[in-house]
């Protein structure tokens, strides 16, 4: 059996921090109907559960990629299509 080095654990430690993280959020979402928002800042963009709770920019990307996840209308606009980037503001689709 070969000796595993740090050099490959980090890369699977990492992604495993981050699905486990989007497990966490997808359930939030999913008990809660809370949505996954967007915002921006000096520093860039913040994501944030719509019940206040700050979400990492790498778990919200994965969040995002979630085939149950949705995206939905900003609301400012109430007759154009939502937009379909990451982040927007995301809930879970129950039916999948």
């Amino acid at each position: 059996m070969p000796i595993q080095t740090l050099t490959a654990i980090r890369p699977r430690a990492r992604a495993e921090r981050h699905r486990n993280g989007a497990a966490r959020v997808l359930t939030k979402m999913q008990r809660n109907g809370v949505a996954l928002q967007k915002h921006f800042t000096r520093q860039g963009p913040v994501f944030s559960l719509a019940s206040g709770e700050l979400v990492p920019v790498d778990v919200a990307a994965v969040v995002g990629a979630d085939i149950r996840v949705i995206p939905v209308n900003d609301g400012l606009f109430p007759d154009t299509a939502p937009d379909i980037a990451v982040g927007r503001n995301v809930t879970v689709n129950p039916q999948h």
